[in-house]
């Protein structure tokens, strides 16, 4: 195992786009706490024996823990892990949750990678998202972040989000490249299923934006980036100075990773498993010491289908001589075959022995995706 992921659920208040599972109700946070240390020493014996690369506290919005219930959960990851020397340590937080004593406390925990969930520098978008932070206060996070001694600092940030016109998308990416950041992730909003934007564009409240603008958006920020010195490496994502991040680069080289918390998932390696997205659920299974985990044994197709999609992601692409190697002649042929159409077509391109998917076409890369695929 390479890598440890802590799925903390609680949320001040619900984000409209969002559809990862969470909860606002946040009386629970010091039972949950406890819990999360149970499950580690259940899980942990089972994937001990390696130093970690990474370890990725996410959400959820982590931030709402306090130091005192962090340090509890870094000291437990102590007694049944190691790391390697030059292992990444990431916490998500809110804007609006940091202050120069927090982040210092953070630092001294042991954190060297802060992301912070900015979205926008426009009040009238984070307002329509409903985030809990503003414009000052979400270039003042970033400022406090390196203050505290932060040199790793990722944000993220929405485009396509309804309305949004490319001035004010321009400016999210001008803002950004006045501060202190190392990484960005870029996501085209999308209406998940369940959440209240789906809900009102069900109603007509709101509209998707038109495929040109994304475009135009996707371009200008890929322009701009790679201007400012970021290397695009992933669909929606950017490092300067060669600040990947580790722990998302664990998912997209499939290698495993052992996930906690309710809702998070692991794998080892030919298997995938997940717990119960339901607090109450997670809480009740921790406590039996059993109930709460689901596995699923994956198919020679799924393992395919699962390396065709974290590796056309990326820069590094899909390797013919690999899925030869993995899986045989008859996947690396039909995987040959059905790129021969992207490739003739400049949507895909041959880069030594990779196929890589052409950067400026990887918003379209589900569509590609879907052709790879075996029925």
């Amino acid at each position: 195992m390479r890598g440890l992921y802590l799925h903390i659920p609680f949320c001040r208040q619900a984000c409209r786009y969002c559809d990862f599972f969470f909860t606002v109700s946040l009386q629970h946070i010091e039972t949950f706490t406890e819990h999360l240390v149970k499950e580690l020493e259940i899980k942990a014996l089972s994937f001990s024996g390696t130093a970690l690369d990474s370890l990725y506290l996410g959400g959820g919005t982590p931030s709402l823990l306090s130091p005192v219930q962090l340090d509890r959960i870094i000291s437990a990851i102590h007694r049944y892990f190691t790391f390697s020397e030059d292992a990444e340590w990431t916490l998500e937080c809110n804007p609006d949750d940091v202050d120069s004593n927090y982040l210092k406390t953070l630092k001294k925990i042991g954190f060297n990678r802060i992301s912070l969930g900015i979205q926008s520098f426009h009040d009238r978008e984070l307002t329509l998202m409903h985030r809990s932070h503003d414009a000052r206060q979400a270039k003042e996070s970033v400022l406090e972040a390196a203050n505290a001694g932060f040199q790793n600092i990722t944000i993220d940030l929405i485009y396509g989000i309804p309305g949004q016109r490319l001035k004010a998308w321009e400016e999210n990416i001008r803002t950004a490249l006045t501060l202190p950041v190392t990484h960005i992730s870029a996501y085209h909003l999308t209406f998940e299923k369940g959440t209240v934007f789906d809900h009102w564009r069900e109603k007509g409240k709101l509209m998707a934006v038109d495929e040109e603008v994304s475009l135009a958006q996707y371009r200008t920020l890929r322009s701009k980036l790679l201007a400012a010195g970021f290397d695009h490496y992933e669909i929606s994502n950017f490092a300067r100075n060669g600040h990947l991040s580790k722990h998302n680069m664990l998912y997209w080289s499939g290698e495993p990773y052992l996930g906690l918390g309710p809702s998070a998932h692991s794998f080892d390696g030919n298997n995938r498993s997940w717990n119960i997205a339901s607090l109450k659920g997670y809480l009740q299974g921790i406590a039996a010491g059993e109930g709460f985990t689901e596995t699923e044994k994956l198919t020679s197709t799924e393992q395919y289908h699962d390396y065709l999609i974290t590796s056309l992601r990326n820069r590094w692409g899909a390797l013919p001589g690999y899925l030869e190697k993995r899986f045989g002649n008859s996947y690396r042929d039909y995987f040959l075959e059905k790129t021969e159409p992207f490739l003739a077509a400049g949507f895909m391109k041959m880069e030594d022995d990779r196929v890589v998917i052409d950067p400026e076409y990887w918003l379209i890369t589900d569509h590609i995706l879907k052709a790879l695929f075996m029925d």
